[in-house]
This record gives structure tokens, C-alpha cells and sequence, in this order.
């Protein structure tokens, strides 16, 4: 018996349904892959090389002898202030400098350089140099071991870096300019140029301004290297004597450099 017509017809929708349910869930899964296709195309960033980082400049090769001249030609003379630094000396000394726009050299010990790292940073502030004078003025240093003269060297150094936040120290000056091959070798291997003088007023001494004024000008000549202490001592006889020399060598035409 076949069924009545109400079923036929429901049975027809129901399949007619399922088929379109079908085709749908067929569209809906095509859909978003064609979309992607005829869409823009997104470029994904691509990775790139990290940036290089250039190497700090490397410091030329240092010859091991000991420097005495200005270098250069011309009436050039260099001043050079050792044992400091002195919170009585040092910034008189430079207020001098700063009034004549002179720069000098200056060879402090390292206990000094930590005790007074504002006077350090100064110094470095105001165009001067540095240069290496020993932790505590050794003045046998020269007969050290090679072992032992190298870390004291590099210390010492390391309190004046430390001290004046990072400066160069340039120089290295044996105490007492008691110097040995082997000292003067070091010093260059650790990057310092050995500094010696060719002037030497002994104003350590306290002879009175008088004396040191004098004993500069008989000695002066172009190129000359002038010892000069802003430490170590009582040093107002320096200090006076430096007002004094400052004009008298500027009125004699010359010029004030640093070591080369």
C-alpha cells in the first residue's frame, strides 16, 4: 500500500533539505580559501641581519722610550704637575691654567686619584691629561718583577679611569724619575707613554718662588719638558711661581702643547 501523499511530500523536503544543507557546508568551507586568494597579498616581515656594531678604534703602538720634547718644531714648551692630586694645590693650579688657556699634564698617584676623584674629573673636564704615577709613589717600581711592575702599572691606571669616569690615562712617569728599560717597556705595553722632563726646578724642595722662577728661565728652551709638582707637600711656592711663569712665557712667544 503506498504511503499517503502528506508523507511523500515530507519525505521529498527532507531530502531536499539535507541536500542543500549539504552544498551550503560545501560554499562555507570553499569560501575563506577563495577569499584568501583574491584578496591582497600580505607580505610577512622578513629577517634581517643584525646591525654590526663597530669595534672601538684601536690606540697605535706605543714605542718604548722615554719622551723628553714638546715634538713639533717652534718655541713649544710643556708643563707637567706630578703628585696630586691636592684639594690646597690643584685647583689653584688650575684656575691659573683656565685664566692663560693652558693645558698641562697631570701625574697623580692613585691613592690620591680615589681620595679626590672630583678634582680627577676637573682635571680631565678642563682639556688637561693624565698620567700614571704609581698607586703610592713607589720609587723602586723599576726593580720590580716584570709580573709584579705590570699589575701595578695597570692598578694604578685603573684608579685614575675609575676616578675620573673613564678618561685615557696617556703617560706614565716612574717616581723620583727613577726609571729602568724594563719600566719604560711596560709602561708602553700597557698603552702609557713614558714621560721624563727636561726641566727640573726641584720646587719639591720649597726653595721659594723666587728660585723656581729663576731656575725655569735659565733651563727654558723650545721643546722643553718642565717638572712641576701640585701634590706631595706644601706646594703655595709652586702655585706663585706658576703666575709667574705663565705670562713670562707667553711674552717670549711660547706656546703651551702637550707631549708628543
Amino acid at each position: 500500500m503506498r504511503p499517503p501523499y502528506i508523507y511523500r511530500w515530507a519525505g521529498l523536503l527532507t531530502i531536499v533539505g539535507l541536500l542543500v544543507g549539504v552544498t551550503a557546508v560545501v560554499l562555507l568551507d570553499r569560501g575563506p580559501s577563495t577569499t584568501l586568494a583574491a584578496g591582497p597579498v600580505v607580505e610577512l616581515p622578513v629577517a634581517t641581519a643584525p646591525a654590526v656594531v663597530p669595534l672601538a678604534p684601536v690606540r697605535p703602538a706605543i714605542a718604548p722610550t722615554l719622551l723628553t720634547t714638546t715634538g713639533g718644531g717652534g718655541k713649544a714648551v710643556a708643563l707637567t704637575f706630578d703628585d696630586g692630586p691636592d684639594p690646597a694645590t690643584t685647583p689653584r693650579i688650575l684656575d691659573l691654567l683656565a685664566q692663560h688657556r693652558v693645558h698641562a699634564v697631570f701625574c697623580m698617584v692613585g691613592q690620591a686619584a680615589r681620595a679626590h676623584p672630583d678634582l680627577v674629573r676637573r682635571v680631565v673636564a678642563e682639556g688637561h691629561r693624565l698620567c700614571n704615577h704609581t698607586i703610592t709613589h713607589d720609587p723602586g717600581i723599576g726593580a720590580r718583577t716584570p709580573d709584579v711592575m705590570n699589575r701595578q702599572l695597570q692598578a694604578s691606571r685603573d684608579m685614575l679611569v675609575q676616578a675620573s669616569g673613564g678618561a685615557d690615562v696617556d703617560y706614565f712617569r716612574a717616581p723620583e724619575g727613577k726609571w729602568s728599560p724594563a719600566l719604560v717597556r711596560t709602561s708602553a705595553q700597557d698603552g702609557m707613554r713614558a714621560l721624563g722632563w727636561t726641566v727640573d726646578p726641584l720646587d719639591w724642595t720649597t726653595p721659594g718662588a723666587a728660585a723656581i722662577v729663576t731656575r725655569v728661565q735659565q733651563r727654558m728652551h723650545p721643546g722643553a719638558v718642565v717638572l712641576l709638582h701640585d701634590g706631595g707637600g706644601p706646594r703655595a711656592q709652586s702655585v706663585a711661581a706658576v703666575e709667574q711663569l705663565l705670562p713670562w712665557l707667553a711674552d717670549r712667544g711660547y706656546s703651551f702643547v702637550l707631549p708628543t
